[in-house]
């Protein structure tokens, strides 16, 4: 009875956490899944990541959010939360048009390879802008949006 009592007490525990944490918490809940299940199993619907499924990885449930692409995989924290609803929108998008039309969407005369955003919409593949660029790397056509992603082509 008495110890009934003392768990009722306890307080959950909110540790603070940081970005590469989460990352290798995310890691390792899809190694200990069975084959079926993967990390977009943790994507809930804001593209919020949830933290309940990772709290033995990370000592309970942060009060912090982080956010995860079903796309690239990608995991980002608050400030960048808008980055992962717009790399998978895009990531979709890209993808149908190459399948359709067998070229990539980019931009003409750019030094980056950034996605041509206009050329998506008018073709109605894109329903929304993003508000900052996206680019096309070399590994498998996935998108990011860091430009420094690029860095090794300016040498």
């Amino acid at each position: 009875m008495i110890f009934k009592r003392a768990k009722k007490n306890l307080q959950p525990v909110h540790p603070t956490v940081t970005l590469p944490q989460i990352k290798q918490a995310v890691r390792q809940f899809e190694e200990d899944m069975p084959a079926p299940i993967n990390r977009t199993a943790l994507i809930q619907e804001d593209k919020s990541i949830d933290l309940n499924r990772l709290k033995r990885y990370l000592g309970g449930v942060p009060q912090q959010k982080f956010y995860m692409s079903s796309e690239t995989f990608e995991i980002f924290e608050e400030s960048d939360k808008l980055v992962p609803y717009y790399l998978d929108m895009v990531q979709s998008a890209v993808d149908n048009y190459i399948s359709d039309t067998g070229k990539l969407p980019l931009l003409e005369d750019a030094w980056l390879p950034e996605v041509h955003y206009r050329l998506l919409s008018t073709e109605r593949y894109l329903k929304e802008t993003p508000p900052f660029p996206l680019y096309i790397t070399d590994e498998e056509m996935m998108l990011t949006h860091r430009a420094e992603h690029f860095e090794h082509l300016e040498s």
